[in-house]
């Protein structure tokens, strides 16, 4: 009862903090005092510490498009490039189907969950723990860093996901599992102070998206996988040909019902009207 009267009266209420990242800060925010009592600067330092688990901490509640085919963002972030991918990566396991792949760049203030990019299955999950001595991904190739590699299928079509992150301290975990149900825009896990991400989708998929743009993870449609519906190529698609819908005089064949306009009077009768309509469009058509 007491959230469905905050929603109502505070509807930009809808993110917050993990309860272990409130905890650590609270920690770091201690120390940071117990410092400051021996030498001031020393408080300083702690205090952005405690900054830094803070931000790493913060979540926002996200509403996906109701649209079954929609690819969304993973994450909050910029768009750096799109470009077709000649080589994705082999841990993505992805078909041979052309793809595009999409890099996003988040800053370490961005909200810190990822969300499913297609509603269909997870066929892999992938993770690999950076090194402690890179705190900071500021290239997304950089050795050192933290990455996952998370595969979804939906329809035969595959989207991959690369993300990468800083090495230092607790910074991608992934809460789902291979096989699992992945409904769209669902948090499946979190990484902290940003990083990078590569999305690679089906070339067939179109670009809603253009690069510069500022995304909303969990809500931003970057693409639409490809109905069953529509056909695979332009040459499948058959348009009318100029006179489609125009009659063909040669193609109307003779009818002994109506009289010719020499056997016809010149009454009203309707099949006198039409014989010589019929005599004045074969003679055009000669003409």
């Amino acid at each position: 009862m007491l959230d469905d009267l905050d929603r109502k009266s505070m509807p930009w209420l809808s993110g917050g903090f993990d309860i272990e990242g409130v905890a650590a800060a609270l920690a770091a925010l201690l120390v940071a005092l117990l410092l400051g009592m021996f030498w001031g600067p020393l408080f300083w330092i702690g205090f952005v510490a405690f900054l830094a688990v803070m931000l790493a901490a913060r979540w926002s509640g996200r509403t996906p498009p109701d649209m079954a085919s929609a690819i969304v963002a993973p994450c909050d972030g910029v768009v750096v490039s799109i470009e077709p991918a000649s080589e994705t990566p082999q841990e993505l396991r992805l078909g041979d189907a052309p793809a595009v792949r999409v890099r996003i760049s988040s800053a370490p203030y961005t909200t810190n969950k990822i969300y499913t990019p297609i509603s269909g299955s997870l066929e892999t999950v992938i993770v690999e723990a950076g090194d402690s001595s890179v705190p900071l991904a500021m290239r997304p190739d950089d050795t050192g860093l933290a990455k996952a590699y998370l595969t979804f299928e939906s329809r035969s079509q595959q989207v991959g996901v690369r993300l990468s992150s800083g090495g230092f301290g607790p910074r991608l975990d992934i809460d789902m599992v291979a096989g699992d149900i992945a409904r769209l825009g669902r948090a499946l896990g979190t990484r902290r102070l940003g990083g990078w991400c590569d999305v690679y989708m089906p070339a067939s998929a179109g670009q809603l998206i253009w690069q510069g743009q500022t995304l909303v993870g969990g809500e931003t449609v970057m693409g639409r996988l490809k109905s069953e519906a529509e056909p695979e190529t332009l040459d499948e698609i058959v348009a009318p040909t100029e006179d489609a819908f125009e009659p063909k005089l040669d193609e109307i064949e003779e009818d002994d019902d109506y009289p010719s306009v020499e056997e016809a009077d010149m009454s009203d009768d309707p099949a006198v009207l039409m014989a010589r309509l019929r005599e004045a469009a074969r003679r055009s058509s000669d003409e």
